[in-house]
């Protein structure tokens, strides 16, 4: 690396010294290596950030999901169905019999 000064740096005439020369195969594969390192790590990022939308997605509909199933086990209970078929005025009766346990 001797014969180098400030003045082969700055103006560019490094590249062509040969020693240099040599390196291109091993700069050129560095260059890729990055390039595929910033590329992966940008896609990462875009990953983390899609999952933290789903996650927070999820949440939500699962608290949707809680507050719906709360009202349809408020409606289903036997006392409202009775209330909303009077209210309606199907004309439908209670069993007077018992359930029957089919094995």
């Amino acid at each position: 690396m001797k014969g180098f000064s400030i003045k082969d740096i700055l103006g560019g005439d490094i590249l062509a010294k040969g020693f240099v020369r040599r390196q291109y195969p091993l700069l050129i594969m560095v260059a890729i290596l990055l390039f595929g390192y910033i590329g992966n790590r940008y896609y990462c990022e875009i990953q983390l950030k899609e999952e933290l939308r789903l996650r927070k997605e999820l949440k939500d509909l699962k608290y949707e999901s809680l507050g719906i199933l709360a009202e349809l086990m408020q409606i289903s209970r036997r006392s409202n169905v009775l209330r909303m078929v009077n209210e309606r005025g199907l004309g439908l009766e209670e069993s007077a019999d018992l359930p029957v346990k089919v094995e």
